[in-house]
């Protein structure tokens, strides 16, 4: 257990910041040597008896790794002929994932506006959110009442965080920036048949007493729906240029690290 609990503890790029494995000599993302010291990176001496990842320890001015890379006269790594060298593959890899972030984050706005273009809009991605939904009401309805009808929407806003969570637990950062995505899409959704509370003029999965109508009237604030339903728009609103942020954020400091190690 101990040797498996060695093996997944990580460690944060020095020069991207993303997570990596303790044993990995490479990093994912930018492909620097983790296993040079702070003190090489930069062309400056290393610090004393400084240990470093690979069983190494620098004494004085150079490092003796027991592990794969080799240190020169000069202070610099001399990789090991079993150690490929980042390839222009390699790099076109990460400039490819970099553009392919900022192009979905332009998706993702585009799939945003389609809400500020048409009125009461359903989506494709509302399909699963009402599969949700639905389960909520099940799962839910033995805890009286209101939380019954408002278990739909527990559901479908627990769903995409409980997701998020676990991603985030396991450093997979474009899947819980989409997540956090679907949450603030949830919203907007959940914003429409907040808004159709005294209208009712959404069609119902098989027909019964709208969520909303009852939850505002419960609640008292039924005469406030119109502007219930947008601080829940808003507030999804929030959340979406929120997860779009973070995942151009990342895109861009991909290319300027690869700009940067030219």
């Amino acid at each position: 257990m101990a040797d498996i609990a060695a093996r997944t503890e990580k460690t944060k790029c020095p020069y991207c910041g993303e997570t990596n494995f303790q044993e990995s000599e490479f990093c994912w993302a930018c492909y620097k040597n983790l296993r040079i010291p702070e003190g090489t990176r930069h062309g400056q001496k290393p610090a004393e008896d400084l240990t470093i990842p690979g069983n190494a320890t620098i004494t004085g001015k150079i490092a003796e790794p027991k592990g794969r890379a080799a240190v020169t006269g000069d202070n610099s790594y001399q990789s090991d002929p079993l150690i490929p060298p980042s390839s222009d593959a390699q790099i076109s890899g990460t400039k490819f994932s970099a553009y392919g972030r900022l192009t979905l984050v332009a998706g993702l706005f585009i799939f945003y506006l389609q809400w500020i273009r048409k009125e009461n809009y359903f989506s494709f991605l509302d399909f699963i959110n009402l599969a949700f939904h639905e389960a909520g009401h099940l799962f839910l309805g033995f805890f009286g009442r209101f939380i019954m009808m408002l278990g739909g929407t527990i559901f479908q806003l627990l769903i995409p965080a409980v997701c998020a969570v676990h991603l985030r637990r396991q450093d997979n950062r474009i899947g819980w920036q989409l997540c956090l995505f679907w949450f603030g899409e949830n919203l907007l959704n959940i914003s429409i048949y907040a808004g159709d509370a005294i209208n009712q003029a959404l069609p119902l999965v098989g027909g019964g007493e709208h969520d909303w109508t009852y939850l505002l009237t419960a609640t008292h604030l039924i005469a406030h729906t119109p502007a219930t339903a947008k601080a829940i728009f808003l507030t999804g609103s929030a959340i979406i240029f929120w997860s779009l942020y973070l995942i151009a954020r990342d895109g861009i400091e991909t290319l300027l690290v690869l700009k940067s190690n030219k």
